[in-house]
């Protein structure tokens, strides 16, 4: 098989993953919000312990811990990623997968926007008339149904904001969520504690497989992101770009027929003008790193 096959496949395995994670989460619905992000961050970081020792990477990874530059760094991509993680488990368990997927929808130009404002980059005429779309997009949302899609944005925001200080960080994927998880850990660790403590702990207490599903949240954490990690080594970047999409897809079919999430004539407005958005940003990339290549 060749190497870009394996890549191909191993990204629709990762985005696939992460476009069904709200069925795994709606079988934690029993269980706090809270309680689940703090269980997700510490078996997290213990599979990463594992997945890091198999690779002769673990001793390499410690040393990441000592410094306070990489430290200080990492909180605030800690802070970014803990707060979208906690949002999104919350607003899947609440019946909002719908606007969870609006939000994923919405991150690519929510960057553009990002890289505008922080390093003043110039912003295409296609970026600039798909940014213009989504902000039609959510005034129709707040005209048609008197309602700001506040989760999308959020969402939107934590996610862009993570993945443009990730970008920026000198850690890989698998190394920087590692110390992230790290940061996290330890109050992670006392929240737990402290709810065994008052009797509100839903671990060792509902059922065994409510136990079972805490601790696989940490492998189904890392594993997308091992595969994504493999396919991004071996796909164009303009490949991996359009296949983002395919989770968000995935969560908007789960919340619209699966879990029968209302969908009115303004929320499919709403999603189409967001889908031309990134039909316009795609091709606008597209033709940027075609011009890239032929000089």
């Amino acid at each position: 098989m060749r190497e870009s096959t394996k890549g191909f496949l191993s990204g629709l395995a990762a985005y696939s993953l992460w476009g069904v994670f709200p069925i795994y989460w709606k079988f934690l619905k029993a269980v706090n919000p809270f309680e689940i992000v703090f269980h997700r961050i510490i078996w997290s970081f213990l599979f990463l312990n594992l997945i890091l020792l198999v690779h002769g990477q673990l001793k390499e990874s410690f040393t990441y811990l000592k410094d306070k530059k990489i430290l200080k760094y990492f909180l605030i991509s800690s802070l970014m990623i803990g707060s979208n993680w906690f949002l999104y488990i919350w607003a899947v368990n609440t019946d909002k997968i719908l606007e969870t997927s609006l939000g994923y929808y919405m991150a690519p130009i929510f960057n553009v926007l990002l890289g505008r404002i922080v390093l003043k980059e110039k912003m295409t005429k296609g970026r600039t008339i798909a940014f213009i779309l989504v902000v039609i997009a959510l005034l129709n949302m707040v005209i048609g149904l008197n309602h700001l899609p506040w989760v999308s944005v959020i969402l939107a925001i934590t996610f862009s904001y993570y993945g443009f200080l990730r970008k920026n960080g000198k850690l890989g994927s698998i190394q920087g969520l590692f110390v992230e998880t790290f940061v996290m850990g330890i109050p992670s660790l006392l929240f737990i504690i402290y709810l065994s403590f008052i009797n509100k702990s839903s671990f060792l207490t509902i059922s065994y497989k409510i136990d079972l599903l805490l601790i696989l949240s940490g492998p189904a954490t890392a594993i997308p992101l091992l595969t994504f990690a493999y396919a991004a080594r071996r796909l164009q970047f303009i490949t991996l770009g359009i296949m983002q999409y395919l989770a968000p897809t995935i969560a908007f079919l789960i919340g619209a027929f699966l879990y029968k999430e209302p969908l009115s004539l303004k929320h499919m407005i709403t999603f189409i003008l967001i889908w031309i958005a990134l039909v316009i940003y795609i091709l606008d990339s597209y033709i940027i790193t075609y011009r890239y290549q032929k000089t």
